[in-house]
């Protein structure tokens, strides 16, 4: 358990005016090294248990001062070993929720709803931005995130997705997504777009002559 280095003793027995820390205070400081194994920790818990030890009415004595040297000690790596378990149940709760949110954005949407849902509503984004970003217009840029809404809010399911995903691109954008939202910066997911095939096959599709109303040509402009 490294710490930055710094002059110690920050508190420093008055050695010279008390023969009692002038005999046992360097042996304490030996002690609580041991303890630690680490020098800088055991200065800390030294000088821990000597302001402890200033609270007793009684005769200090080496055994009392050990004594009070290795609870602080057991203490300490109780509270190190708390903070350590809180930190890594706050990292898996982390990882979850992003695993959750990239599996939404991969399940409700398709590649283009998805990215930008993804820029708008994480990255705050402007539409003109998205859409100068993904070279559209802004008009289809709010098409896409009012379809993506409303499949988000289940009012629209009529239709599987899967005919605008292959799974090389869903693995791809799976790792973009979690790589961006885990860095905050979706740059590594914007410098990538111009290579998503998806991105661009879904204009060829709704450009073929197909009946306007028909479920393919409906399916093509959900995208």
């Amino acid at each position: 358990m490294s710490h930055k280095p710094r002059p110690f003793p920050l508190i420093c027995p008055h050695q010279e005016d008390d023969p009692f820390w002038k005999e046992h205070y360097p042996k304490l400081q030996r002690y609580c090294r041991f303890l630690a194994q680490n020098k800088w920790d055991g200065e800390d818990i030294a000088q821990e248990t000597y302001l402890k030890a200033l609270k007793y009415q009684q005769k200090m004595s080496t055994a009392l001062l050990n004594k009070i040297a290795y609870h602080h000690w057991i203490d300490l790596l109780r509270k190190r070993k708390h903070e350590t378990i809180e930190s890594e149940i706050e990292r898996v709760s982390t990882t979850n929720q992003l695993d959750e949110t990239v599996d939404m954005l991969i399940e409700q949407f398709t590649p283009k709803q998805a990215i930008i849902f993804l820029l708008k509503e994480a990255f705050q984004y402007q539409i003109r931005e998205i859409a100068d970003i993904l070279e559209t217009t802004e008009m289809a840029v709010k098409s896409n995130l009012h379809r993506a809404k409303k499949r988000l809010e289940k009012e629209d399911q009529s239709h599987s997705l899967e005919v605008f995903w292959n799974e090389e691109e869903r693995e791809q954008l799976t790792e973009l997504f979690k790589e961006s939202l885990l860095k905050e910066d979706p740059t590594v997911l914007i410098q990538t777009i111009p290579t998503l095939q998806s991105m661009f096959n879904v204009t060829k599709l709704v450009t073929r002559s197909t009946p306007s109303n028909s479920p393919s040509s409906t399916l093509c402009m959900a995208a």
